[in-house]
C-alpha cells in the first residue's frame, strides 16, 4: 500500500486531463452512422489505417504522453526516444472493450521494473500491475485481465492510465512516468456489422476511422505479431503511429513484458 500511495502522488499533476476530458454522460457513447464512409467510399475499402480524432474530444491540456519529471531521466532512461504513452495528441484513447490493451513505448533504460496504475474519475485505483523489463526498447502493452476480480470499463467513463519507469525503488520520487486517458464507448449497429464482416486489416481501418484508438491500436498489434514479415501491415501500423505524431516509435519492435511474480 505504501509503493501505491506513493506512485499515485507523484502522478497525481496527470488529474486535471482526466476532469478536462470528462463529457456529459449522454454525449457520443454510441459511435457510428447507417453508412460508414471516408472520401465517399466505404471504410472497409483497402486503404492505410489512419487515425481520425473525434472532433468533440479535441481539448487543450498539457501533454502526458511523455512525462516527467525531467531530471528522473538522467538517472535511468537512456533511450533517444523517452518513455511514451501510445495515446492520441489529445490522451484521449476511445475503446470499445471492457477490459482493453494500453501500449507504450518502453526506452533504453537501467531500470528493472516498471508500475502500471488504472485509476477511475475519482481517483480510485481499479488497476496496479508491476512489470519486469530488461534493457531492449520497444512497444509494449499491458492487459486488464479479468479473472481478477477487476470490474470492466464502463460505458461513457473516462479512466486515466499510467505507466513509471522505477529507476530507484528507495526513493520513487525519482520515476519517469507516462501517462493516458482511455473512454469506453459502444459502437452502432452498423459499425458492429461491418466489423463482423472484415478482416484484422479491415477492422483495424474501421476502428481508426471511426476515433476507436485503442482498438485499431491492438487490432493491428495483434495482426503484425501473427504476420511479422508483412509489409501491408508494417505500412499500416507506421501510418497509424505517424497520423498521432508517434512516427518516430513507428520502427520499434514490439515486445512483451512479464508481470513481476
Amino acid at each position: 500500500m505504501k509503493k501505491t500511495t506513493k506512485i499515485i502522488l507523484n502522478v497525481a499533476s496527470v488529474g486535471s486531463i482526466l476532469s478536462i476530458a470528462t463529457l456529459n454522460a449522454f454525449q457520443l457513447t454510441v459511435v457510428g452512422q447507417p453508412t460508414p464512409k471516408v472520401d465517399g467510399q466505404p471504410i472497409t475499402q483497402p486503404g492505410r489505417v489512419r487515425f481520425v480524432q473525434p472532433t468533440e474530444d479535441n481539448l487543450s491540456s498539457p501533454d502526458y504522453r511523455q512525462g516527467g519529471p525531467p531530471s528522473a531521466g538522467v538517472l535511468c532512461d537512456r533511450g533517444k526516444i523517452k518513455l511514451t504513452a501510445l495515446v492520441p495528441e489529445n490522451q484521449i484513447g476511445r475503446t470499445v472493450s471492457e477490459y482493453p490493451l494500453f501500449f507504450f513505448y518502453l526506452p533504453k533504460s537501467d531500470a528493472q521494473l516498471a508500475d502500471f496504475f488504472l485509476q477511475d474519475e475519482k481517483e480510485n485505483l481499479i488497476y496496479q500491475t508491476t512489470l519486469k523489463i530488461n534493457n531492449s526498447p520497444g512497444v509494449m502493452s499491458v492487459s486488464i485481465p479479468a479473472n481478477k476480480n477487476v470490474s470492466p470499463l464502463q460505458v461513457g467513463k473516462n479512466y486515466r492510465w499510467s505507466i513509471s519507469l522505477i529507476c530507484d525503488p528507495q526513493d520513487r520520487s525519482t520515476d519517469v512516468f507516462a501517462a493516458g486517458i482511455v473512454r469506453r464507448v459502444e459502437l452502432s449497429a452498423d459499425i458492429r456489422s461491418e466489423l463482423e464482416k472484415a478482416d484484422p486489416r479491415q477492422k483495424a481501418v474501421i476502428y481508426a476511422q471511426t476515433g476507436i484508438w485503442q482498438d485499431a491500436l491492438s487490432t493491428l498489434a495483434a495482426a503484425r505479431r501473427g504476420n511479422p514479415n508483412d509489409a501491408e501491415l508494417t505500412a499500416d501500423w507506421e501510418t497509424l503511429l505517424d497520423s498521432v505524431k508517434l512516427g518516430e516509435i513507428a520502427k520499434e519492435p514490439i515486445v512483451q513484458t512479464a508481470p513481476e511474480p
